[in-house]
């Protein structure tokens, strides 16, 4: 999973109250923030807000979606539920690009993750019942475009069970909050994801829906700062559709919600762009290649997907993360442990033992360490192999994500290949690797078609060695979209 901010999809959200208004104890800047938002959804054409029974359907569908209290007050499952919707945001980032064929039967990955999010899932049971799906219809070439619909659901709603237990969460949150406690909450990452999934991937088709999707951007909207009171938030929508007291003139809550967008600016733009700005100097003095700038290269990158618990490598697995002492770091099903690694000793120590481990035939030990201190140690199965040779590729960074990406285009024949690569091993991990030294480990969601890739949270040493010798490419061609697919 990717650091970076927390995304907000549909509304933006400020910390902090405004003042009470004591006799009814309504907050104004969340009561102009529903009063104001509301407007906005009046504003042109909109078919789905042309009655009072359409207004109450809209009521409604806010104030039976919003998280309750205790949630929101419980750091563990605020900060799972804020990782799972950042999940969702990754899966269905280039969704407006793709035919409606060509996307998955979200309602079954939804499906899923509500088992899990709702506690309806018995360990390991389920787990493995649904890993030996996936095993079923994406092995010997199958695709999931080629399954029925009824086994495409089925598909598809293991892979959201599998999905809500990925690996790496509790490290990841050690990393993001350092001391601060949080315990990875297993459910509240699978409603973070299933909450933003039902949200944005089909459009609204009543006054319901549009209040539910609502309200559940103001649960994601309120994962990094203080949650705005839903009851005055409410008030304020009711306001605006005549279908309650009007507290706040609407005059004077839309210059609440302007003082406090001018607040929250003075604050916080001029210390996020210099953090922002340090820290990619830092990065960009550390590096021998410039950013944004295309370099000829001869690599030969190889992929192949980690084995899973019935290989022959499994006692040699075991007894390593044993030796190393991280054997609870290991990933359900698969031989892959991912640990916080923050002097690197791990990574070190491993890198070195290994060499004692012999591994049968087809297998082979990938191991590396990321520039958010991840170590990850696992096997991958070498048949079989995607390989492919790359010629070009860029350092970019990403400053909406805070992320340096090394990517490239394979050509049109090795598009092709990782096209077919990757839509015959969806669900499971894939271990890259670029002139034999590991990179990343990522779980492939979905077919990548057009052979763009990228690899984000490579440590600037890595991309030095990647681009040694590379020489710039004359007269550099506008990049083209990449499609980004790391998830862990």
């Amino acid at each position: 999973m990717k650091k970076q901010q927390i995304i907000t999809l549909l509304l933006t959200l400020f910390s902090g109250v405004g003042g009470a208004i004591a006799s009814e104890k309504i907050d104004s800047l969340s009561y102009a923030m529903g009063h104001q938002y509301t407007l906005g959804t009046m504003a042109g054409k909109n078919d789905l807000m042309l009655t009072d029974a359409d207004f109450q359907n809209y009521i409604r569908g806010l104030e039976e979606n919003y998280r309750n209290v205790s949630q929101m007050n419980d750091s563990s499952y605020m900060m799972s539920y804020c990782l799972g919707a950042m999940e969702a945001v990754f899966i269905t980032d280039g969704m407006h690009r793709k035919k409606k064929e060509e996307l998955p039967p979200f309602s079954c990955i939804i499906a899923g993750l509500r088992k899990v999010g709702t506690g309806e899932i018995t360990l390991p049971a389920d787990t493995v019942a649904a890993r030996s799906v996936i095993d079923k219809y994406s092995g010997d070439g199958m695709k999931p475009e080629d399954l029925d619909a009824d086994i495409s659901c089925k598909f598809f709603e293991a892979y959201g069970t599998m999905k809500a237990y990925q690996p790496g969460l509790q490290e990841y949150i050690y990393g993001l909050k350092p001391g601060s406690g949080c315990v990875a909450d297993r459910k509240a990452f699978a409603t973070g994801m299933a909450d933003v999934l039902e949200a944005y991937t089909d459009a609204p088709k009543s006054a319901y829906d549009l209040g539910r999707m609502v309200a559940l951007s103001l649960n994601i909207g309120a994962m990094e700062k203080d949650s705005p009171d839903i009851a005055s938030f409410v008030a304020g929508a009711k306001g605006a559709l005549g279908l309650g007291k009007e507290f706040i003139p609407r005059d004077e809550a839309e210059e609440i919600l302007n003082r406090r967008y001018a607040q929250e600016y003075e604050a916080t733009r001029p210390v996020g762009d210099s953090v922002q700005f340090e820290t990619m100097m830092e990065y960009y003095d550390s590096l021998d290649v410039e950013f944004d700038t295309s370099y000829w290269v001869n690599w030969d990158v190889t992929a192949g997907t980690v084995a899973d618990e019935r290989a022959e490598a499994y006692h040699a697995f075991i007894d390593l993360v044993t030796v190393l002492e991280i054997d609870e770091n290991c990933i359900p099903g698969i031989l892959m442990a991912q640990v916080h690694d923050t002097n690197g000793l791990i990574c070190d120590t491993a890198l070195v033992e290994i060499e004692k481990y012999s591994l049968p035939a087809c297998y082979k030990w990938f191991c590396g360490r990321n520039v958010d201190s991840q170590t990850t140690i696992g096997v991958m199965r070498t048949e079989p192999l995607f390989k492919a040779d790359v010629h070009k590729a860029s350092v970019v960074f990403d400053p909406m994500s805070g992320m340096v990406n090394v990517e490239w285009k394979f050509d049109a024949d090795d598009a092709q290949k990782w096209a077919e690569f990757t839509a015959a091993n969806i669900g499971k991990h894939v271990a890259m690797e670029i002139d034999g030294v590991y990179m990343f480990a990522p779980m492939v969601n979905m077919q990548i078609s057009g052979g763009a890739c990228a690899i984000s949270s490579l440590s600037p040493e890595k991309i030095n060695r990647l681009f040694k010798n590379a020489k710039k490419e004359v007269n550099k061609a506008p990049a083209d979209t990449i499609e980004i697919i790391e998830i862990n």
